[in-house]
């Protein structure tokens, strides 16, 4: 669930009174690739629009009156997030804040991993110490399977099993982290039955 702050809301009544805006759209989108430090850190670009100017890709969710747009790769990344609109130390402008991750415990000593080898440790304490924390905000959480030749096979659960936005899951937060974080890492597969999911988050 989103949250928009009373600053915010009165900036979006005041740019309706202003007839910049007749019917606005809160759009909030991811910034480019080059001003991104990190796939789980990731900063927003938040814009008015008028809802007429909602495009194909993007989904559409009323946020207590408010609409407000999101494409699938931001709308699995903004459960809980509260959008603002500060104006502390001169700054102004929409801001998203997103919740701090819930750090899950470190794996007990013998405690045996899904899969063996320094590549896989690496792989599996990406995964719980920067991928596992954030998508746990919407219930979700990713295991490592099998490394075989480089190659991660891994498998959702929670609330990306069977989720519409795992895609881009995959693809934005885990892929990328991997990647960034495991250079030498190749192809990455993922084994989920998605089918089987009780609980998606989409």
């Amino acid at each position: 669930m989103i949250e928009i702050t009373q600053a915010a809301r009165g900036k979006i009544q005041s740019l309706i009174d202003a007839e910049l805006v007749r019917e606005p759209a809160l759009r909030i989108g991811l910034a480019p690739e080059a001003e991104r430090r990190s796939p789980l850190q990731l900063p927003y670009v938040i814009s008015l629009v008028e809802r007429e100017d909602k495009e194909r890709t993007e989904i559409a969710i009323n946020v207590e009156g408010i609409r407000v747009l999101l494409n699938l790769d931001t709308s699995n990344l903004l459960s809980g997030a509260t959008i603002d609109w500060p104006q502390d130390d001169g700054a102004s402008g929409f801001q998203v804040r997103t919740p701090e991750p819930v750090r899950r415990p470190p794996r007990p000593s013998g405690e045996p991993s899904a899969a063996s080898g320094p590549l896989a440790e690496r792989v599996q304490a990406v995964f719980e110490e920067l991928v596992n924390p954030r998508i746990a905000s919407h219930g979700g959480a990713v295991e490592l399977v099998d490394v075989e030749d480089n190659n991660v096979y891994i498998r959702m659960s929670g609330g990306c099993q069977g989720c519409s936005a795992s895609a881009a899951t995959l693809r934005m937060g885990i892929e990328r982290t991997l990647r960034e974080e495991i250079p030498e890492v190749g192809e990455i597969h993922d084994v989920t039955d998605h089918d089987a999911g009780v609980s998606p988050y989409f």
